[in-house]
Order: C-alpha cells, then structure tokens, then sequence
C-alpha cells in the first residue's frame, strides 16, 4: 500500500503505529502489575498488541515504499533502520500478552502438565517479561520516531 486517497500512506500509517505501541505497552504494564486489570480486560489486551503488531510491518512496509520515490539520506537510512527493528519489540510484547490471557484461563492451565507452583513461576516471569518489552517498545517507537522528524525536518 503505497497511497491512501493519493497521498502517502506511511505519513497516515505512522499516526496510528506512533499511538499505538505507547497505549498497547501501558496496557500491558497495567496487566502484568495489576491482576484486577487482567482479569476484568480479559482478551483485549492481546487483540490490541495483536492489531499493533499487524501495524508495523504495514507501515514500514510503506515507509520503505515512500523511501525508494522520495530518494535515501543517511537519515533516512537511520529512520529505515530503527523502524525495521520496531517488530522485535512489539512482536515479544503480543506474544507475552497472549501468554498473560492464556496462563489465567482455568481450560489452558488444567490442561498443562504442570504443576499450580509451576505455572505460578511462569506467570511471574511472564509479567516480568511483559513489563521489559513494554518499556522496550515505548522506548523504540520513541527513538523510530525522532529519528523520522529529523529525517523530514532536519536537525
């Protein structure tokens, strides 16, 4: 998807990407520190990281696309670069929500062959994980998109 209407999608795109992630990431600290919140949430959490993941390579995918008729900078090139990368944050992120909505489901954990300490553990390092790769991606998106305003305004 090169155009939206006819103007360049990847300026449209990154709006919602730039959105996105930072909301998706709050979500999934509130999950991973609050149990109340996982519980009364239930699946939206990973749906949200399951759409912001579609997301990304969407719009890099037309980042990449607006780069080859706007021509390549060395900042550009940066921005390219770092926007690339932004799925390694957020793919963890998905696959951890995911993984904080099965672990509370009673039909998944009885089926483990686990035991209740067991599984407990899991949890733990899940939602440990979940707040690194949340940070990660807040962190990421922030340093994708300051690296575009300097590719597109200078400085």
């Amino acid at each position: 998807m090169d155009t939206i209407n006819g103007l360049p999608a990847h300026p449209l795109l990154v709006h919602f990407v730039v959105v996105a992630v930072p909301v998706t990431a709050l979500v999934a600290i509130a999950i991973a520190v609050w149990p109340k919140a996982r519980t009364a949430l239930g699946v939206f959490p990973a749906i949200l990281a399951l759409v912001t993941l579609i997301a990304v390579p969407i719009t890099t995918t037309a980042g990449e696309s607006l780069e080859k008729k706007v021509g390549s900078t060395p900042q550009l090139e940066h921005h390219t670069e770092l926007g690339d990368e932004l799925i390694l944050t957020v793919g963890p992120l998905f696959g951890l929500m995911a993984l904080l909505y099965l672990l509370q489901l009673p039909v998944v954990t009885d089926r483990l062959p686990l035991s209740e300490k067991v599984i407990g553990w899991i949890d733990i390092a899940a939602r440990v994980a979940t707040v690194a790769a949340a940070i990660a991606a807040i962190v990421m998106v922030f340093l994708v998109g300051e690296s575009g305003a300097r590719a597109v305004w200078g400085g």
